[in-house]
């Protein structure tokens, strides 16, 4: 008998409201609300329904929706067309689409080995 494989997904759907942190070492994406912060080592897609309020940590960011708050990634951020941002961005590469509002400060991480980025949601 072959191994089945199981494909975890973490999702937080659309019209659910979390008030906390969120902790994950996979994959996630987000399309309700979230108050706290959210940190994965997967990657992070916040869908076009989401709203968070709080930091953001992933490597790997998709952002289609809103987010009031710190976002660092040790990889890549993409603001998504009709996204919006507020609050201090810190990532080694970022793409903003045409449509998206970032309104905040952004930090450019160059050097791998010396530089460390920060925790996200520290405030």
């Amino acid at each position: 008998m072959g191994k089945e494989v199981q494909t975890i997904l973490n999702l937080l759907s659309e019209g659910i409201v979390v008030e906390g942190d969120i902790r994950t070492t996979k994959d996630i994406r987000i399309d309700g609300t979230l108050v706290g912060t959210v940190q994965t080592n997967g990657r992070l897609v916040l869908g076009p329904a989401s709203k968070v309020t709080g930091g953001v940590n992933s490597p790997s960011i998709d952002i289609y929706g809103q987010v009031e708050g710190d976002i660092v990634s040790t990889g890549s951020i993409v603001l998504r067309k009709d996204s919006k941002i507020k609050g201090t961005i810190t990532t080694r590469t970022m793409i903003v689409e045409a449509g998206a509002t970032f309104n905040g400060e952004s930090k450019m991480v160059i050097d791998k080995g010396k530089s460390e980025l920060p925790s996200g949601g520290e405030k």
